[in-house]
């Protein structure tokens, strides 16, 4: 097994008054280790093959800690399914039937012609087992065939051990809809022409609400509800101790997904707004609004970052041009209009006033001069990707281009 190191960078560009979501391929080197024909990624040595000037920046970058790392949003959310399908065995027959059915239309070309006969060509798909949304899938394509017909197709065709019994078919559908809102969060966060940071703190709040009101709902499933929302809690920790859901961490560790940006994107993107504070955040109304302060505050304390203290060209020229109709209260329109135009705090105000559920590019792209402040702010938060899907896929391209067949494909040439 041959690794490599992806590394790509992400931004939005301005074209044509539209803004555009960006990414290059800056770097797809291999690792090796020394003298093996495959590669160990445990092996120490392998951070050895470095030259020395290369160490010393990779030193002097984790020293000063000026880079941050954020967990990818898609495979801690594929943990948290884990964690809790691990906790029912209640939906494992059913679950194997499943893909015992799928693996029967891939397989058996007699069965498959049954099948199609009956429900059409539509198929059943595989399960992959590093996408928990495969079977998702696999279940919901199932649930769209008549269960006694679909019984009667398998018993005809011999294969009466897949059966779907009534308690099981119902489990299936309490699976499915449990499951299909973590489907959509998984979909929604793994685009690469979108902003997808804003989704993480909606998503994650909607989901521990949508299992709140399931664990009243479901017959066979309770324990499945209990090992998400759990999981979920625990492994997005750090969102629920920022909303004031759960309490801090008496060690100081670092939590998982507790870094600021995820906040500030969810406010800054207008299809979300303060909406996910109002209906998902499970805690009281001052509790909420400290909330919000402290978000905002956060937003103003980044826009002092982005916005340069010394006046541009055009407020430069603005200052040195005279007033050309002087009059008793000149003095006071040219401050407010100054005021007006740039303060940040005005700015966001006007923002959370306007914001209404819109595009979130295209909303940007529209009030670029009418909030230049909140807008260089918005533009560097919503670059960054929520999930390591962007170089996963270069990864699947690399996987389709060195196949078996191509043995002489070096990585040299791959990386090139």
């Amino acid at each position: 097994m041959r690794g490599f190191l992806g590394v790509t960078a992400h931004w939005i560009d301005l074209n044509n008054d539209n803004l555009q979501m960006r990414s290059q391929l800056l770097a797809c080197n291999r690792f090796k280790g020394q003298g093996d024909e495959e590669d160990d990624l445990d092996d120490s040595d392998i951070w050895n093959d470095l030259t020395v000037e290369e160490q010393e920046r990779v030193e002097h970058s984790l020293s000063t800690k000026t880079q941050t790392r954020l967990q990818c949003f898609a495979h801690t959310l594929q943990l948290v399914i884990g964690d809790g399908l691990k906790e029912t065995k209640l939906i494992n027959a059913a679950l194997a039937k499943a893909s015992r059915l799928s693996s029967l239309l891939h397989t058996s070309t007699t069965f498959k012609e049954k099948f199609e006969k009956e429900f059409g060509q539509r198929g059943i798909p595989a399960s992959v087992t590093t996408h928990w949304n495969s079977t998702l899938k696999q279940l919901k394509s199932v649930l769209n065939c008549d269960h006694l017909r679909l019984s009667t197709v398998l018993e005809d065709g011999g294969h009466k051990e897949t059966v779907f019994t009534a308690r099981e078919w119902n489990q299936i559908g309490e699976l499915v809809d449990v499951l299909q809102p973590f489907g959509e969060a998984t979909d929604l966060t793994q685009g690469e022409k979108m902003v997808t940071i804003s989704a993480v703190v909606p998503s994650i709040l909607s989901l521990n609400h949508h299992l709140e009101n399931q664990k009243e709902k479901v017959r066979y499933l309770g324990g499945l509800i209990r090992g998400l929302q759990g999981s979920l809690q625990r492994r997005f920790r750090g969102i629920f101790v920022n909303v004031r859901m759960a309490d801090e961490e008496s060690d100081g560790a670092t939590l998982p997904f507790s870094d600021p940006i995820f906040l500030k994107a969810a406010l800054l993107d207008p299809s979300f707004g303060t909406m996910w504070l109002t209906h998902d955040v499970l805690v009281t109304e001052n509790i909420k609004e400290a909330v919000s302060m402290m978000i905002k505050n956060w937003i103003l304390k980044e826009v002092t970052k982005t916005t340069p203290t010394t006046p541009t060209t055009d407020e430069q020229d603005q200052m040195a041009e005279p007033d050309s109709q002087p009059g008793l209260f000149s003095a006071y329109r040219k401050k407010q209009k100054k005021d007006s135009s740039s303060s940040p705090q005005i700015q966001l105000n006007h923002y959370l006033d306007i914001c209404d559920g819109q595009s979130c590019l295209q909303f940007w792209a529209m009030n670029r001069h009418t909030l230049p402040s909140l807008f260089k702010v918005a533009v560097k938060v919503m670059a960054v990707p929520a999930s390591s899907a962007p170089v996963e896929r270069v990864f699947s391209h690399g996987g389709v281009i060195m196949r078996p067949h191509r043995s002489q494909l070096s990585d040299k040439v791959l990386t090139n």
